[in-house]
């Protein structure tokens, strides 16, 4: 039986297996894809970092290149699988976890490859960004609209011959693909509520660099400035604002609330056809291979430091997990720490109780 299975490879399992690694415990992490980073190699091209290099470090795994800069995800993709290959941390790659169920004191994991792997603790590490949400109304679009998510778009050369594309949602993500799809279609951004878009960079400084020596990153998730920060919502996209997407000959309309054939209906009831839809509308938690009641009935992990209804089973790389900087790799270190702590508390408590079984190797 192992110690800890944790489940995802990204920013936020890598750190969790060093940690493991350090307290000699007995794990494994199982990532389905092919490759370490993959997920990052797999978004849109063009996409940017919005923390700059010096907040991109694994522990004392620094990411090359200007440290003020901004990473491509490619980049980023490469950063993890170097700090993998560095630590030597066991991974199994095009493994995925197609159930988790409990099983007397421990776990039971079945993975894709017919195989079934028991672990006395589990980590989903599997990240904020999971399941891209498609509205219901997405259905009503007729065949001949070419419809993809953030994920899936790629870049705007994939795009040859489709004219009108309406992009969905206009967080960063959906702000950049409009942007990049503006000087070769006719396109049209979506917008949601109105959300507060803060620059990149302050006084020659990434926003990140003082919001966390304001304290505001790491401020605790009830706390009142979390809060407030939590109510507006910012996002570090002004370079893509509203005045700027115009300029460039991209058409703003409210939000869309409907579908029929090639069109798209908006909150005013107006109508617009589309040749292609990018739906960047925001992602939820994708929880159908957890077999554990408990977890099911409380899926939002927000404040919840890391912990969850069901003993054994941990969460990191959330959003608002413990404070702001939980879904940044800032963050990560700090929420990956305690959880690992909670993990060791977990099966000293547990060789203690079973005197007779070899919980750890070394604790």
């Amino acid at each position: 039986m192992l110690d800890c299975l944790v489940v995802g490879a990204g920013h936020s399992g890598l750190l969790c297996a060093r940690m493991l690694d350090e307290h000699g415990l007995n794990y494994s992490v199982a990532d389905e894809s092919a490759r370490i980073g993959d997920v990052w190699r797999r978004r849109p091209k063009n996409l940017r970092l919005f923390t700059s290099r010096q907040f991109c470090a694994l522990g004392d795994f620094e990411m090359q290149g200007d440290p003020k800069g901004f990473a491509a995800g490619t980049e980023f993709a490469d950063h993890l699988e170097q700090f993998a290959l560095s630590k030597g941390l066991r991974i199994a790659l095009s493994t995925r976890v197609r159930r988790l169920s409990r099983d007397g004191d421990g776990f039971v994991a079945e993975l894709s490859s017919g195989e079934t792997v028991r672990a006395r603790t589990v980590i989903n590490a599997t990240g904020s960004n999971q399941e891209p949400i498609v509205p219901e109304y997405a259905a009503k679009l007729s065949a001949l609209v070419h419809q993809t998510t953030a994920l899936g778009f790629g870049s705007a050369a994939n795009y040859t011959g489709r004219q009108t594309i309406a992009v969905v949602g206009d967080g960063a993500s959906g702000r950049q693909i409009a942007r990049e799809l503006s000087p070769s279609h006719q396109v049209t951004l979506a917008r949601g509520r109105v959300r507060k878009l803060v620059p990149n960079r302050v006084l020659g400084q990434d926003i990140f660099w003082w919001l966390s020596k304001l304290g505001i990153l790491f401020a605790p998730t009830n706390s009142t400035v979390a809060k407030l920060l939590r109510k507006r919502d910012p996002i570090p996209a002004k370079a893509d604002n509203d005045a700027r997407l115009a300029a460039a000959g991209v058409m703003l309309r409210g939000e869309a609330v409907d579908a029929a054939g090639q069109e798209l209906i908006f909150d005013d009831g107006t109508r617009q056809h589309f040749d292609a839809v990018v739906w960047c509308v925001g992602y939820r938690e994708q929880l159908d291979w957890v077999d554990l009641p408990r977890v099911k009935q409380a899926p939002n992990f927000a404040g919840s430091q890391g912990k969850s209804a069901e003993p054994g089973f941990f969460v990191v790389g959330r959003k608002w997990l413990s404070c702001r900087a939980s879904e940044l790799v800032l963050g990560a270190e700090k929420d990956a720490a305690r959880v690992v702590a909670e993990v060791v508390s977990y099966c000293r408590s547990a060789r203690q109780n079973n005197p007779g079984k070899e919980v750890l190797a070394n604790v």
